[in-house]
């Protein structure tokens, strides 16, 4: 019996202690925070990832297909401006056919930089924009002999 009571005391005491100590240390970050955290950075590293694709895409078709004006007239231009360049883009334009070249750069460096334009302003702008110097070289003197 004196064995069991030792036994009895022992646990008792250990229960007591156990009830009387600080509790755990509460941890400061949630299982929600922590999948959130993970979530940020596997969107983050995609983010980083696409991002690297898109450019390497556009290194890769720039040197893929050869780039010319009437390439590029044909891709940013000819929807609006027709196949000959003599169509009044949206109704609301002039015919761009023949333009020299020095005039058509300038038309879009100014739509480009938002130093030209009038009623197509904003959408030339957003054409413009993505243009290469040497692309507005090549699409300029491309209208010059349309």
């Amino acid at each position: 019996m004196t064995q069991y009571k030792t036994i009895l005391y022992s646990a008792l005491t250990l229960v007591l202690l156990s009830a009387c100590s600080n509790p755990p240390e509460q941890k400061t970050e949630t299982v929600i925070d922590h999948k959130l955290n993970a979530v940020t950075e596997a969107k983050e590293t995609v983010d980083s990832i696409n991002s690297k694709t898109a450019q390497t895409a556009v290194q890769i078709s720039r040197t893929a297909e050869p780039v010319s004006g009437s390439r590029l007239y044909v891709h940013k231009c000819a929807s609006c401006h027709g196949k000959d360049a003599k169509k009044s883009a949206l109704n609301a334009s002039v015919s761009i056919a023949g333009w020299d070249t020095k005039k058509t750069q300038d038309a879009l460096n100014g739509y480009k930089n938002g130093t030209f334009g009038g009623k197509m302003k904003a959408i030339m702008e957003g054409q413009s924009k993505p243009l290469s110097d040497e692309e507005i070289k090549l699409i300029s003197e491309y209208i010059s002999i349309l």
